[in-house]
Parts: C-alpha cells; sequence; structure tokens
C-alpha cells in the first residue's frame, strides 16, 4: 500500500467520537443550590396589575388632566352653555376611551379581537373625532386669515400643548400597560398613542377659548392621529415583554 492510497483520518472525527462517547454529567446538588440561591436572592414573588385594574387607572390619568383643564378653562372665564357642552363631550368621550382600552388592550395575548378590527378603530375613531370636532366648531374662517397672523401663531400653540398633554397621557398608559402584548405590540401601542391623544385633545378643548373650525381640526384633532402613529411607534419598544 502506497502513501497516497492510505485513508485520511480527520482530527475532528477523533473529538466528535470523544464527546459522543461521555454521557452528560449533571453538577453536584449543591452547586446547582448555590447557582439557584444567586439567581433567585433579589427575586419576591408578585403578581402584576389586573387588565381591569389598568384600564380603570389609563382612564383616570385621563380624567384627572381633564378636570385639571377644566380648572384652568374655569379660571380663565369659560362658563355657561360653553363649558356644559364640553364637559358633554368630555363624558362621551371618556366612553369611547373606555371601549378602546377594554376591546383593544384588556383581553390577554391571543385572544384579542382580530388584528383587522383594532386596525379599523384605530383608524376610524381618529376620523369621527375630526368629524365631530367640525360639527361642534361655532364658525369657520376663510383659510387665508386662519393661516396668517395671530389666528396661526395661537393655533401652532394649542396645537403644541394639545399634543404635549397628549403625550403625557399616552406614556401613563403606556407604562400602566407595559409588557403586556408579546403578539402586537405596534398595534396596542397606536391604541394606547388614540387614548391618550383623546385625552389631551378634549382637555385642551376646554381650556382653549377658540371654536373656529380650522383651529379645532388643526390644533385639537391632528395631535390625536400624531399620537395613533407615535404611540404604534414606542408600543414595540415598551408593550413587548
Amino acid at each position: 500500500m502506497t502513501a497516497s492510497d492510505r485513508p485520511v483520518i480527520d482530527p475532528a472525527d477523533d473529538l466528535d467520537a470523544l464527546f459522543q462517547s461521555r454521557a452528560p454529567v449533571d453538577p453536584p446538588k449543591a452547586v446547582s443550590d448555590a447557582i439557584c440561591r444567586h439567581c433567585t436572592k433579589s427575586l419576591h414573588p408578585g403578581r402584576g396589575a389586573s387588565a381591569e385594574k389598568r384600564v380603570v387607572l389609563s382612564l383616570l390619568i385621563s380624567g384627572g388632566l381633564t378636570g385639571l383643564l377644566i380648572g384652568v378653562g374655569v379660571a380663565g372665564g369659560s362658563a355657561g352653555a360653553t363649558l356644559s357642552s364640553a364637559l358633554y363631550g368630555a363624558a362621551g368621550w371618556a366612553v369611547i376611551q373606555a371601549f378602546v382600552l377594554f376591546f383593544g388592550l384588556a383581553r390577554p395575548p391571543g385572544r384579542k379581537p382580530a388584528r383587522a378590527v383594532r386596525l379599523v378603530i384605530a383608524v376610524v375613531v381618529p376620523i369621527l373625532f375630526l368629524g365631530y370636532l367640525t360639527l361642534t366648531a361655532s364658525g369657520r374662517l376663510p383659510f387665508e386669515t386662519f393661516s396668517q397672523g395671530a389666528t396661526a401663531s395661537h393655533a401652532v400653540g394649542c396645537g403644541l400643548v394639545s399634543l404635549f398633554l397628549g403625550a403625557l397621557v399616552s406614556g401613563g398608559v403606556l407604562l400602566l400597560w407595559r409588557g403586556t402584548d408579546p403578539l402586537t405590540p405596534g398595534l396596542s401601542g397606536a391604541l394606547v398613542g388614540l387614548v391618550g391623544g383623546l385625552g389631551g385633545a378634549v382637555a385642551i378643548g376646554i381650556a382653549c377659548p377658540s371654536h373656529e373650525a380650522w383651529h379645532l381640526g388643526f390644533s385639537h384633532g391632528l395631535g390625536v392621529v400624531a399620537l395613533v402613529f407615535l404611540g404604534g411607534a414606542v408600543g414595540r419598544r415598551l408593550l413587548c415583554p
């Protein structure tokens, strides 16, 4: 037999045979116990808040902001029929917020309504809110007048305040529901943004003295749409376990 006829032996085959011949060995019980004690020494048994409690706390966050802005509105001179109609509107949209929370977030993962149904809620409710603002407007300026001077400055400032207030509510609700949706965290986050956006818009609607249609749509309504998208982006991180 020549050298070229000799079989080539791969050293890796010897290593594989060596490892396969060794059965796995469990560590001694004392070592296992020490590992368990080290890994669990700072852990304590506990249970997160129930879905019902999270819904109630979410509504309280939004309602507390609305109550604060009611005080601002009263202090600023909003009273009588204007304040009464705003309060009726706030109560109606609080019911919508509760519906979104119960229907879109409270069910456990895997048992929530179909994704398409929840997506329809995230799209249709902001449209309904914009329609509500249009119907409750006291008048409409020409867009050229609205987009210039003091009216435009007021609209920008009011819109930023509405967006900020809605972001506060959305942030609080996101923290309440963090880590609760491993399957559709982005969609759940969009619904949280919807709840927060409605809370901020309704609250600023009570304190804001302007009831002009363009102002309501741009300054109070577009923040709701923006927070739906922002909530979806942030929800992918906070709501996923």
